[in-house]
């Protein structure tokens, strides 16, 4: 794989009186496919690991693009991809447009169980032969990196290399807390200065991963922590339009991230807005 693809350091843009971190614009399959962040994170992993197995496995909610990034990625590198998922029924992956554009990209998608917390599925996926053979690799939830910690960093901290030097407000989407823990640490490693940062959390706590993590790398600060996660009415799964200067925002993180900015008192022109993916539309 293009060594310059892997590492391309996405723009930094003023849209309507904001700053915005377009990592939505790293699209090496082109326009409308699986992109961002958390595509570079997968093909930097891959890269390092390919050659000593033949596959890949995941396993995610039936929503999240993880699964047809992992396809993807698979794909661009010759290999197997297998997907688990749980809790849900045939037609049902036949129909959402995460699973089928898993299977666009060449990937074996499977029901594994029948309920789909994680644990379970990743307790079936240590368990599958190719895996025990050391043949098939498994991609853990929000492309876990503890192991390649230098990945970590090569993913999201270079990629703050061209944020402004001081910063009002930086304003990040967290999930997994993976990229929040590469940002953050992007900032200390660059110099960049920054007064406040906030994270919007779409799903549960992770502050305990990401203040463990930024200690072991010396960049450990104070974040100011938003839990969506926890609000009344709020749904992962019930996507959320938002548009803002002609950027579309991805339904299920950063559109519900700028509906809380919108409310949050912050100014525009304070504010670095971190876009870490778009919506693929390749299954439409």
């Amino acid at each position: 794989m293009n060594s310059k693809k892997l590492h391309y350091l996405t723009p930094v843009q003023q849209v309507d009186g904001m700053y915005f971190k377009r990592e939505d614009l790293y699209t090496p399959f082109g326009t409308g496919e699986v992109n961002g962040g958390k595509l570079r994170q997968c093909m930097l992993l891959v890269n390092k690991i390919h050659k000593d197995y033949e596959g890949v496995v995941t396993c995610c909610s039936i929503h999240s693009p993880q699964a047809p990034i992992t396809a993807a990625t698979a794909r661009a590198f010759g290999m197997k991809c297998t997907v688990l998922y749980g809790g849900t029924k045939p037609e049902t992956l036949r129909a959402l447009p995460m699973p089928r554009l898993s299977m666009k990209y060449g990937a074996e998608v499977k029901i594994a169980a029948r309920s789909g917390r994680s644990n379970i599925l990743y307790y079936i996926a240590k368990n599958l032969k190719r895996v025990k053979e050391h043949r098939d690799y498994i991609i853990l939830y929000g492309i876990n990196l503890q192991e390649h910690e230098d990945i970590l960093l090569g993913a999201f901290a270079a990629q703050t290399r061209n944020l402004p030097d001081e910063i009002e407000n930086l304003v990040l989407t967290c999930g997994s807390g993976i990229t929040a823990i590469g940002v953050i640490a992007g900032l200390k490693q660059y110099g960049k200065k920054v007064k406040r940062v906030h994270l919007v959390a779409t799903a549960p706590d992770r502050q305990k991963l990401i203040h463990g993590t930024l200690q072991k790398y010396g960049a450990d600060r104070e974040i100011e922590y938003h839990d969506l996660f926890h609000t009344r009415g709020f749904s992962y799964e019930q996507p959320f339009r938002s548009v803002w200067g002609g950027i579309r925002l991805h339904p299920n993180y950063e559109a519900k991230t700028m509906a809380w900015f919108a409310k949050s008192g912050l100014r525009p022109k304070d504010t670095l807005f971190w876009i870490t993916g778009a919506e693929p539309t390749a299954t439409r």
